[in-house]
């Protein structure tokens, strides 16, 4: 069952999740009436009913995938006032965990928290990401229920693309992603995570929006979330207070307008743009030093970086990035010689003091994927992004080594694909993390089970910085990126202006079909490839 409704800004479609299984329960009777999905409004009728006899009786629930939403009550009988205790958990063993425990919080949103549920009562309550829930009776008297749904919040666009391909494995990571960005496009912008990250992060927007254009089009998700975090950001201060944000506000502005032709988005933000990177560029002396006197977070490029020289280089290369990539939109809008002035001799400077850091040795793969993507000759630089296969890939990376590895001609990225998500989706994940290194694997079990003696916790065990534990969140929408690198590289496609401009090379890697469907200005455009040869159909609304 779904309800939509709709404001100005976005729509919003409700579904009603019956669980799909009780992984666990005590002191409950009629555990078989949760899972009927029947008995979705309060009656006078005491049939079909789930007997929660005593205190401290529960039941845990999996509702099958992740969600961001809550828990719907329908309750018949309660004596005075009945109170709960609802403990969400991405994986199964968060929800049996309390506030502390493996870092297990309610930062963000509330996953741990008690209710009071009234007589005859139809209520929903909490606000998180989550796919099991521990229901636990707190109040002494017994409680009949008639059932208990998960409430999911998805959004609906006005258009909405596919891509599939005849290879299963890669089309379920495609599925993964796809719904992983959906969950997270939230209150008419984007966040970064439905438990934690419930923000609007610039830079690690940037996949999300690059993956929508293809997929939902143009939509006001995008640029509410640029224009939030321009006006949410004070004079001075830099983007989500760190240096390297700013600079992704400027791709992100950038690759938004080219993608989607939006010439007027970009004259409206140029000169903040452009503010942003003459401020970049007063933080480098003539000898390529940044000095951004921003404390810790100084140099950032991705949480495995952080602290070590690859953060600096990393940083330059996508300083480099963003210079160019505005120059590009400069000569796209011919807007070099208005009147608010050239920047083009500020992105020049940028490059031209940062460049000898392009060269520069580095440890780890997303580095080196942002010196190719800043201008680094590729040649060759396929054996360093594909050494030990996803060994050092990040989800929020994962999409600049893999596009870095395709400048090089490289060969192994759809076994790396498949290689790292589909790690994840065989330890039962639904959505993609926020983070993921392939030596969790060994020893640890699945979220969807409990771990057994001796075993890690692939959720509780596991994370660093400041995603340990529990805290990790689940479903991320930066780990989306891989569904874009599917259609520039693999499909082949590269759209701007809405695509009113339009290419199709596809690198198909082994995959006998492609097919895909991406909205348009107007219409959308049929993208066929069976055996490597494309066929395009430019199909109207």
């Amino acid at each position: 069952m779904t309800e939509y409704w709709k404001d100005d800004d976005y729509c919003v479609q409700k579904e009603k999740l019956t669980p799909v299984s009780v992984k666990d329960s005590r002191e409950v009777k009629g555990i078989e009436e949760l899972l009927s999905g029947k008995a979705s409004c309060v009656s006078f009728h005491k049939e079909h009913v789930t007997e929660f006899a005593k205190q401290g009786a529960y039941v845990v629930l999996d509702f099958g995938k992740e969600v961001c939403g809550g828990l719907r009550f329908v309750t018949r009988d309660v004596k005075g006032m009945a109170e709960f205790r609802i403990t969400f958990g991405e994986s199964l063993s968060e929800c049996y965990t309390t506030v502390g425990e493996k870092n297990a919080g309610n930062d963000h949103a509330l996953r741990d928290f008690k209710v009071q549920i009234p007589f005859m009562s139809d209520l929903t309550f909490g606000q998180s990401g989550f796919r099991f829930a521990k229901v636990e009776l707190v109040s002494e008297s017994p409680v009949l229920v008639k059932n208990i749904f998960a409430i999911n919040t998805l959004p609906v666009f006005e258009k909405e693309g596919f891509i599939t391909t005849s290879d299963k494995e890669l089309n379920k990571i495609i599925e993964t992603a796809l719904y992983t960005l959906k969950l997270n496009f939230q209150n008419g912008y984007i966040w970064d995570g439905v438990k934690r990250d419930r923000l609007v992060w610039s830079g690690d927007l940037n996949q999300e929006i690059i993956t929508s254009l293809y997929l939902f089009g143009d939509n006001k998700n995008i640029t509410n979330s640029l224009s939030f975090l321009r006006h949410e950001t004070l004079e001075g201060a830099w983007m989500n207070n760190i240096p390297s944000y700013s600079a992704w506000w400027v791709i992100n502005l950038c690759d938004y307008c080219r993608m989607t032709g939006n010439r007027e988005y970009f004259k409206e933000n140029r000169a903040y743009a452009k503010a942003i990177l003459k401020k970049l560029d007063d933080c480098i002396d003539a000898d390529g030093t940044m000095e951004f006197g921003a404390g810790s977070m100084s140099f950032y490029l991705d949480w495995p970086t952080r602290g070590t020289e690859d953060a600096v280089i990393g940083t330059a290369a996508l300083l480099i990035y963003a210079a160019k990539a505005f120059l590009w939109m400069e000569e796209a809008t011919e807007t070099a010689s208005e009147k608010e002035g050239c920047v083009q001799e500020t992105c020049h400077s940028i490059i031209s003091k940062l460049e000898t850091y392009l060269e520069k040795p580095c440890e780890f793969k997303q580095t080196r994927a942002f010196q190719i993507l800043a201008g680094r000759n590729a040649d060759g630089e396929d054996a360093f992004l594909e050494k030990n296969g996803a060994d050092g890939y990040s989800t929020f990376m994962a999409y600049y080594i893999l596009t870095a590895d395709g400048v090089a001609n490289g060969k192994e990225m759809l076994s790396i694909i498949k290689e790292y998500f589909g790690a994840m989706l065989s330890r039962g994940a639904t959505t993609f993390w926020e983070d993921f290194h392939m030596d969790w694997l060994e020893g640890s079990g699945r979220i969807d089970e409990l771990p057994k003696e001796g075993e890690k916790d692939i959720h509780g065990d596991y994370g660093a910085f400041c995603y340990k534990g529990f805290r990790h969140s689940l479903c991320h929408g930066w780990a989306s990126g891989v569904l874009a690198f599917v259609i520039e590289y693999m499909l082949g496609l590269k759209l701007e202006d809405g695509g009113e401009c339009y290419e199709v090379h596809p690198h198909c890697m082994g995959i006998d079909e492609i097919h895909a469907k991406i909205p348009m200005k107007e219409g959308y455009l049929q993208i066929d490839v069976v055996d490597g040869k494309a066929v395009i159909t430019v199909v109207e609304s």
